[in-house]
């Protein structure tokens, strides 16, 4: 059993099973072309524009994309987590520049591989094939409906969604905690530093949300309470 195999066994079920499927048709030459890989946290390891030579896969760890093209700004807009490939979807695609740029937010540990080695395999096998057409596509729905629901709200309830939405992303046993800077909601909400500030600071007076500075916790309870805040201006929500 190589190393690449050995990581595959060590992850959660549901991703150790995602996995087993993704590659069931793959070649033995295949796995054993893969390298585990450890990079630490905030270190781009895929930049737009240059070269999409190579294959990464997230086994643990969090990645998120970010976005370069207007001048002194960074606009982090999705997080990854595992278990996720990149540099695929440019195979698909038949680009030869990498379309996003990412960036690792805690070390992290990943498979890596060459493109040409990888798409030998791919493009050949309808299962890992139609999986990645399904996560693309759920990724493209799910990106035009955010667009569209943060054109119509306004900066305040955008920051609602923010906290809602990272309740459902990192709730356990009925509470989430998490490091969010006022850098981090100004670029996810797209409001101001000053917008960020006044209403975070709203919501812990109204018991909302609890904070150590810029740790944010939130229970089971304060998200029910989150939720109305939203529900005024929303008629439907995703889980």
């Amino acid at each position: 059993m190589n190393e690449a195999v050995r990581q595959i066994h060590k992850l959660e079920r549901q991703h150790r099973v995602y996995l087993e499927t993704y590659f069931a048709g793959a070649p033995f030459w295949l796995m054993d072309a893969f390298q585990v890989i450890h990079i630490p946290k905030n270190r781009t390891f895929i930049a737009e524009g240059e070269p999409a030579e190579d294959i990464y896969i997230l086994l643990k760890g969090s990645v998120t994309a970010e976005e370069h093209r207007v001048k002194d700004m960074t606009y982090g807009f999705i997080q990854f987590h595992p278990v996720e490939v990149f540099g695929v979807m440019e195979l698909m695609l038949e680009t030869e520049e990498y379309q996003t740029t990412l960036v690792t937010t805690v070390d992290s540990v990943f498979l890596k591989t060459s493109r040409e080695q990888f798409g030998t395999w791919f493009e050949h096998d309808f299962c890992a094939y139609r999986m990645e057409c399904k996560k693309v596509g759920r990724y493209l729905l799910k990106q035009a409906k955010k667009e569209r629901l943060y054109v119509l709200l306004q900066g305040v309830e955008r920051i609602y969604l923010v906290l809602y939405k990272m309740y459902q992303s990192y709730e356990k046993n009925g509470k989430c905690s998490l490091y969010m800077s006022r850098k981090d909601f100004t670029e996810t909400a797209g409001v101001s530093e000053r917008t960020v500030t006044r209403t975070l600071k709203s919501l812990e007076e109204k018991g909302c949300i609890t904070r150590d500075r810029w740790k944010i916790q939130i229970d089971e309870r304060q998200y029910g309470m989150i939720r109305e805040l939203l529900e005024d201006k929303m008629y439907k929500f995703e889980e």
